[in-house]
């Protein structure tokens, strides 16, 4: 076995055979006394666990376990005191979303998800670089994105319409599912109740996006379901700096994630594999005159040529650029 192929597993890797070990390991009695559920929200060193009957349970976490998330499918046991119980496993995850950590260690945000709305506001800005920083998070797990303008209540003149499709274009031609949403006058919001319905999906973006906002229009009874998830947790007004998951009435989930100011993807294992992230950029390299060009001053670089000729927009490129640059790929 060669020295590539013997190389160390990744984190999510290691998280991965760590929770089959942990769940193998469970006697036959801990399995047969243990109940499934689901974490709704993480709140210090304990979770709020929903059992299949819709009760949630104030739960502490067995040692080992690692932090718990929304999302996650769980084994507890109840503990005698009413809506109360011990977390004893966790169940394998099918996907997670996290971010890069202090020391190196991920940030987990949300588990077992499909979709991710990516929120970019009207006001302060839709930001491309943010865009296109999910999108390559999206890539790499196989999430659907959804891009979710929101705000669009802000828009008075055709002019501005104008500028937002200017902006927005080269993810039109990407074919990238686009909701024009506002939370304030509820436009767009049926068209994207239909897009989430009977997925598992989780709102992210920068603080001041509107998500709260657009999760508070979604959810007519959600200022019941937060009070009673406040006095369960025992926190009075519910102030968490973790996802918390909701159910949607018409079907499926949606998790609520925590604004960031900048969202970095896991790092690419190499350059192609950026690249791969960037469909239209990828497509075009392969007519670059290096096979290892970084399309940045390589003579006969295809895609420096096609940013030129405006076949690919310019802030693509800048995304892309500033994420190798912040990888060293």
């Amino acid at each position: 076995m060669g020295k590539h192929t013997r190389r160390k597993l990744n984190q999510q890797q290691q998280r991965r055979v760590h929770q089959r070990r942990h769940s193998q390991a469970l006697s036959a009695q801990e399995r047969a006394n243990a109940r499934p559920g689901q974490v709704i929200t993480n709140f210090g060193k304990r979770v709020m666990v929903e059992d299949n009957e819709g009760q949630q349970h104030n739960c502490a976490i067995r040692q080992n376990l690692g932090k718990l998330v929304a999302g996650d499918r769980v084994l507890w046991q109840e503990t005698g005191v009413d809506h109360e119980g011990v977390v004893i496993a966790l169940e394998p995850r099918q996907s997670v979303l996290a971010r890069p950590g202090f020391r190196g260690q991920d940030r987990m945000i949300a588990a077992n998800i499909d979709r991710i709305g990516i929120v970019a506001p009207l006001d302060p800005g839709v930001h491309p670089d943010m865009i296109d920083r999910y999108l390559v998070a999206c890539c790499q797990q196989g999430f659907t994105p959804l891009l979710i303008i929101n705000k669009t209540d802000l828009i008075e003149t055709d002019a501005q319409w104008e500028a937002l499709a200017e902006t927005l274009l080269a993810y039109d031609e990407l074919e990238l599912p686009i909701f024009p949403v506002s939370a304030e006058d509820g436009s767009g919001l049926d068209e994207l109740r239909q897009a989430l319905k009977d997925h598992t999906s989780v709102f992210v973006g920068p603080s001041g996006a509107g998500k709260s906002s657009l999760i508070n229009a979604l959810i007519p009874d959600i200022d019941i379901r937060i009070g009673a998830l406040s006095q369960a947790t025992g926190l009075g007004k519910h102030t968490t700096s973790n996802s918390i998951l909701y159910h949607l009435p018409e079907g499926g989930d949606l998790i609520d994630s925590p604004g960031v100011r900048l969202f970095s993807p896991q790092k690419p294992e190499n350059l192609k594999a950026l690249e791969a992230c960037f469909p239209e950029l990828h497509t075009t390299a392969l007519s670059c005159r290096f096979n290892n060009c970084t399309h940045t001053d390589e003579p006969g670089c295809a895609v420096l040529q096609a940013v030129q000729d405006g076949e690919i927009a310019f802030s693509r490129y800048h995304s892309f650029q500033r994420l190798r640059e912040e990888f060293a790929l």
